[in-house]
């Protein structure tokens, strides 16, 4: 009896570690699959996004725009042309009124008792400014050939562009463009009008673009903020002969 007692094996509650090897193995080879089936689908997911050159947005204020990755000295050929022009209509457009009202433009005091006209003098916030002294050369430049009479309604001006070349990139962040164009001076007290040629090559230069401005910000930097809003500023202005 006791003999046959200690033939009772009690059953085994642990598994040998030849039971433990191959399901250790298969968990290792299933988990290794899963996670090289995780790091596809990312690597898919991410070429995904870097496929995406362009991007639809809509601003607060109903504005659609599409925006797209590029280098932080790229400037559109529209937008670079557009600067030269914006700045061509804003110098050069007189009506002798105050930009937004209808209170007559008496003009900018720029030193020495010269003026230029209000829109002529935002227009200037567009040249460089600094220790080159440029955009002051500018200024005295245009109060020489500025018509006191605009100061009080008698003489208009307006310019007519009849061509704008497309940008020519001088270097990274730098462009030219050539402009052809006539100002149109009418004497509203009978004199005779005048037609001058104004043929000029531009060069551009991409500057930091400002940040938007507060609701409480006044009408001035509101309206500086829109010109410079692009991201350029013209660096120099010279003679262009279009026919040579």
């Amino acid at each position: 009896m006791l003999k046959s007692l200690r033939k009772v094996r009690r059953p085994k509650l642990l598994l040998d570690s030849k039971d433990i090897l191959p399901l250790c193995f298969i968990g290792l080879t299933t988990f290794s699959l899963i996670s090289f089936l995780f790091l596809l689908f990312l690597s898919f997911k991410v070429n995904q996004l870097a496929a995406r050159k362009t991007t639809f947005v809509q601003l607060v204020n109903g504005r659609a725009l599409v925006i797209s990755e590029q280098h932080y000295l790229y400037r559109h050929p529209e937008v670079i042309k557009n600067t030269v022009r914006q700045w061509a209509n804003l110098t050069f457009s007189w009506d002798g009124i105050i930009p937004g009202s209808k209170e007559l433009d008496k003009g900018r005091d720029i030193g020495k008792g010269k003026r230029v006209t209000t829109n002529a003098y935002i227009a200037s916030y567009l040249i460089q400014s600094g220790k080159s002294g440029f955009r002051n050369a500018v200024l005295q430049e245009l109060a020489s050939i500025t018509p006191s009479r605009v100061f009080n309604g008698q003489v208009r001006s307006k310019i007519i562009i009849s061509y704008l070349s497309a940008p020519r990139q001088a270097k990274m962040g730098e462009w030219e463009v050539d402009m052809v164009a006539t100002r149109v001076l009418v004497n509203l007290s009978g004199g005779t009008d005048e037609e001058i040629n104004f043929n000029r090559t531009f060069r551009l230069q991409a500057v930091d673009i400002p940040s938007p401005q507060s609701n409480d910000s006044s009408a001035l930097e509101q309206q500086l903020y829109e010109i410079r809003s692009a991201g350029l500023e013209i660096t120099k202005i010279s003679e262009f002969m279009p026919n040579k």
